[in-house]
């Protein structure tokens, strides 16, 4: 469907045919794009939380406002911190295991009916901006668990749709930048570094992902750039020149997308 010449894409054309086709189920299922992009200024959040101040269950009910989501049932629960760092094993980017997720959804029965129930990792609590991704990540869970039709390729691949729906409900600048996160340790063992991927989509793809939903708003990519990270700000750019040239009309070429080729 698009072309192999000109400007490359940050991912490749199957990555973006998926895109393309999740963004068409959940136009389908929930409505146009149309809500706006959260950027990490007093527009959106609370001076609170801006500074770092408010806690997570006030950064929490800051999002679901945000996502439309104000609502909806749900109930919010600190989960399993992550394992402290083993100093015998300092020279290592990662310690040994996997580390518990930044977040968890599922629904829940009780006294009041139906209700989400989410969680987060308390070792984020000083990490607003990474709360904001978890959250909008573990909406998109609490929305797409009302859709009517199953999803592009099935639920096997629901966690990459999460990620993509998080960027529809407006936070594609939250979910790139905290994708991946490099960060140094001291320990009386010795010292390093700890690289930690978070959610399930590329930073690539949720930038490019950004793009698209900026461009089916009918608003200029681009004004996401001054928000990312200095690095993936290229990237942005990239994306946006090559979906001009694959993509001109963003939304005729979301239309096109055969939802049954994904069946």
């Amino acid at each position: 469907m698009f072309s192999l010449f000109g400007s490359r894409l940050p991912i490749d054309a199957d990555e973006l045919e998926f895109q393309l086709a999740t963004f068409k189920w959940l136009i389908g299922q929930f409505g146009p794009v149309a809500r706006p992009l959260v950027v990490p200024t007093a527009d959106f959040f609370s001076e609170a939380a801006l500074a770092g101040r408010a806690g997570a269950p006030a950064i929490f009910e800051e999002v679901k406002a945000l996502a439309g989501m104000a609502d909806w049932p749900c109930e919010l629960r600190a989960g399993e911190e992550n394992r402290p760092i083993d100093a015998g094993n300092a020279h290592l980017f990662r310690h040994q295991g996997q580390p518990p997720p930044c977040g968890t959804f599922e629904v829940g029965e009780g006294l009041a009916g139906r209700h989400g129930i989410i969680t987060y990792n308390p070792s984020m609590a000083n990490d607003p901006s990474g709360l904001v991704a978890t959250f909008a990540h573990e909406l998109g869970h609490y929305l797409m668990a009302t859709a009517a039709a199953d999803p592009p390729g099935g639920w096997d691949l629901h966690e990459l749709h999460t990620d993509l729906i998080a960027v529809y409900l407006g936070f594609g600048i939250f979910m790139a930048n905290h994708a991946r996160s490099f960060d140094h340790f001291a320990t009386v063992g010795g010292s390093g570094w700890q690289a930690q991927w978070r959610g399930y989509l590329s930073e690539q793809a949720l930038v490019t992902a950004t793009a698209i939903f900026q461009r089916l708003a009918g608003r200029d990519p681009m004004a996401a750039a001054p928000h990312l990270k200095d690095y993936l700000e290229g990237v942005l750019g990239k994306a946006v020149r090559a979906l001009r040239k694959q993509a001109p009309d963003m939304a005729a070429a979301v239309d096109a997308i055969d939802l049954g080729a994904f069946a």
